[in-house]
């Protein structure tokens, strides 16, 4: 550096403890690329590019001007120094410098302690700059301006990376936001928009500002905190829609411990079609490792639908108990006829305490995937492990399952297996041959739940907030509802076609049923049409035996009794009970019977193409008047008067005379209420949220153990199980001990590591001392990894 340019240099750091000074006085030493606006008023031509001549309107102006001529001179712009006008906060003079300008301050107090990452070095003292000073009209003119630099400057190809140079417009924030909030990930959209403009060059920012911008939105979301902004969240939910109805639990210190929230339509549909739940808790989606526990059940197109969504920070009977009990609180007291859950104790304990009323299945899914590990004669006997699934589902009396339960502990030799003695114990849980009279829809397992869970999955990550769980949930729920709009939408503008056109039975459930549940209704006719055969007739008609065509000798027949008085049929087999569906083996005696149609009281409400409507409609809450189903009516009552009184409101907003009229038959209505009730005014809210005390709650602690992963929990032969075509590698033992998890100065990427290192290469060599060739592959990968760090570095 020359002499004039290093004077320059330390003018420039001591400028701003000599503001109050003249701030025409410029050093007669200075080199020749300083310009003075006085001296060179018209240099809008020179050389430089920068039109110090020029008058600006505001800083803004002249910022973007001066950041305009840096990028195409190749460097970054930093805001510096500033005066003000005395007794004023109105700027006079504010320099805008090369963005290298400067030093870095020595950390050497800080020699002794190691740091995690140390930030590069990129400040060179650079002595380019410009200043401004304003006049008393507020204008911007150029005081001093340096153009030389130090360093080399940016290429042209490099040049969309200077910091100064680089926005994320509006519109183009937009599209980011959008496609981000619509699950994309934000490489993918910054790709996009990449692709659209013609290169990364051409977008006017950098990936990392893409994530920068993005990350800045989520943190705005949690400003006040995770738990606060969730539980406005459901305050303002609440004001939208007056059915959403929330709940949380938190310790002595005022941290959230668990929450439960559910949407109006979703208490809705769990009146219509809540009798089977599907709960699972296999997933956590954020950083607190809460435990993400959706009810889930099953609507009349066979589509998954959600109850409510609720998160856990612990699997024990006390979360468990005070989740179904909030459950069934604010559903109005209406208990489930059956839920489907793994084999979890304390939920189970919790069902049995909150949920008395509710049939508790076990999940056979889980089930089969544990007998491999623990029953081991299930791997090579094939006769056990027929039996096993004859058990589990096969079988269509008690009586049935206790001959194929003996005989597989007979044929595997089983006394004494403790294992299957538990199981046995709780047989009634997991066995269809004890659950043949409750509604279950032939559900098997939790299937449902686990995809539902799946699709969570793919809207969280393991940093994601609860507020970022709670808006990606609610997502997924409106695209549920749109798939379902679309199904509804389907079966009133098309007719189903049977596939016996003549089939005037087939005909009765096409017009009755949905498109989804008629299929399987027409498969189960055509397999009664096709392969079922009657082998015996009681002489008054009433009990018929009905078989496989062509496997009589190797199925056990069904029975089916049938009432032609009152039109009642039942079948061993109990589908209609279980499922809500009639069964081949009663069709068959239908077609054996000639009739044209069967009895419309098995014609379940629940599997109805207007199934919805006829539910929200008065004549099913007056037809439902005598029955129990107070809590039923409740939330469609409320839902039914607040769908008229908007309309009625809708339609005589503006009116005067309209609205007045409105308003003094609201009170004379009330008047008349207040009599019928006895004088007895209802207070009650429909659901206690716990609004009190939860102003202020803290976030949970963050406790999201190492390598913990967001995918379903594994069960024991799961992880047992290795990929195929996939060598064993050093350490790869489940019996050693962890490797240190501490970090280091040097990684290195295992990713290509050489044949070498494999367990077979290292046994085939003496012990005593390596090979020549063993110990030329290591040194070679050694210093191939450490030189592509220290390019990396």
């Amino acid at each position: 550096m020359d002499c004039s340019v290093k004077r320059e240099v330390e003018e420039g750091v001591h400028e701003s403890e000599r503001m109050h000074e003249s701030e025409g006085l410029v050093h007669e030493s200075e080199s020749e690329h300083v310009h003075e606006s006085e001296s060179e008023p018209n240099l809008a031509g020179n050389s430089s590019g920068f039109n110090i001549s020029a008058v600006y309107k505001d800083e803004t102006e002249a910022y973007e001007c001066f950041c305009t001529y840096a990028h195409d001179n190749g460097f970054s712009v930093r805001k510096d120094h500033h005066s003000f006008w005395p007794n004023s906060r109105k700027i006079k003079s504010k320099d805008f410098v090369c963005s290298k300008a400067g030093f870095k301050k020595s950390d050497d107090h800080n020699s002794g302690k190691r740091k995690r990452f140390i930030r590069p070095v990129v400040r060179t003292g650079c002595p380019a700059m410009v200043r401004f000073v304003t006049d008393e009209d507020g204008y911007w003119h150029v005081k001093r301006f340096i153009e030389s630099h130090n360093h080399e400057l940016a290429s042209p190809a490099d040049r969309h990376l200077l910091r100064s140079c680089r926005n994320v417009i509006e519109e183009k924030a937009f599209v980011l936001k959008s496609m981000t909030n619509a699950g994309i990930r934000t490489v993918d959209a910054y790709a996009y928009l990449a692709e659209e403009v013609g290169g990364c060059e051409n977008v006017g920012f950098s990936k990392r500002d893409a994530y920068n911008l993005i990350q800045k939105e989520k943190r705005a979301r949690i400003e006040i905190g995770d738990t606060n902004s969730l539980i406005q969240l459901f305050k303002d939910r609440q004001v939208e829609d007056h059915m959403f109805a929330w709940d949380v639990q938190y310790d002595d210190q005022d941290r959230l411990l668990n929450f439960f929230w559910v949407d109006g339509r979703s208490r809705i549909d769990y009146e219509c079609f809540g009798d089977v739940l599907i709960f699972d808790t296999s997933y956590r989606l954020n950083k607190y490792n809460f435990v993400c526990a959706p009810f889930v059940g099953v609507n009349n197109h066979w589509q998954n639908i959600l109850f409510g969504v609720a998160f856990l920070s612990e699997e024990t009977i006390e979360s468990f108990t005070w989740l179904f009990k909030v459950f069934v609180r604010i559903m109005g007291n209406k208990y489930p006829t059956t839920i489907f859950t793994d084999q979890d104790q304390a939920m189970a304990r919790a069902i049995e305490a909150a949920l008395p009323h509710t049939r508790h299945r076990l999940c056979q899914w889980h089930i089969f995937k544990k007998v491999p590990s623990k029953v081991s004669i299930y791997n090579s006997n094939n006769k056990v492990r027929g039996l096993f699934h004859k058990c589990m589902r096969w079988c269509d009396s008690e009586e049935v399952f206790e001959e194929a339960w003996n005989e597989m502990i007979k044929e595997g030799n089983l006394h004494n297996h403790e294992w299957l003695q538990d199981l046995y114990k709780i047989r009634r849980k997991w066995s269809t041959a004890f659950n043949k009279d409750s509604f279950c829809m032939g559900i098997l397992s939790t299937q449902r739940s686990e995809c539902t869970n799946n699709v969570c999955h793919g809207i969280s990550k393991p940093t994601s907030s609860l507020t970022d769980c709670f808006l990606g949930l609610e997502k997924v729920l409106m695209n549920w509802r749109r798939n379902e709009q679309d199904e509804d939408y389907k079966c009133s503008q098309s007719e189903i076609v049977p596939v016996i056109k003549n089939s005037s039975i087939l005909k009765q459930a096409a017009r009755y049923y949905s498109r989804r549940i008629y299929s399987i209704f027409e498969e189960e006719f055509i397999k009664a049409v096709g392969e079922m055969s009657i082998d015996f007739v009681s002489t008054d008609s009433s009990k018929y035996i009905v078989n496989y065509i062509e496997k009589k000798n190797q199925n056990h027949p069904w029975v089916v009794h049938f009432d032609a008085t009152e039109g009642n049929i039942q079948c061993s087999c109990k589908k209609y009970e279980t499922m809500g569906l009639l069964c081949s083996h009663c069709l068959r005696v239908f077609k054996q019977l000639d009739m044209a149609k069967f009895p419309e009281k098995y014609l379940l409400l629940r599997w109805s193409a207007r199934a919805r409507q006829v539910f929200y409609s008065g004549y099913f809450l007056n037809s439902q008047r005598s029955n129990n189903f107070q809590s039923g009516r409740g939330f469609i009552f409320r839902n039914q008067v607040s769908r008229f009184a908007y309309q009625m409101s809708t339609e005589a907003q503006g009116n005067e005379e309209a609205e007045e009229f409105i308003l003094s038959s609201l009170q004379d209505m009330y008047k008349k209420l207040y009599l019928i009730l006895g004088g007895k005014k209802r207070n009650q809210k429909d659901v206690a949220s716990s609004q009190g005390g939860t102003a202020n709650l803290k976030d949970p602690l963050k406790r999201r153990p190492k390598g913990i992963s967001n995918a379903r929990l594994k069960s024991h032969w799961e992880k047992k199980k290795r990929p195929k075509n996939k060598k064993p590698l050093v350490g790869d033992n489940p019996l050693e001990e962890p490797s240190s998890t501490q970090p280091s100065s040097t990684q290195m990427n295992f990713s290509s590591m050489p044949e070498c290192f494999s367990e077979e290469y290292i046994t085939g060599i003496p012990s005593c001392q390596p090979g020549a060739e063993y110990t030329k592959l290591m040194m070679d990968f050694l210093s191939s990894e450490l030189e592509f760090n220290e390019f990396a570095m």
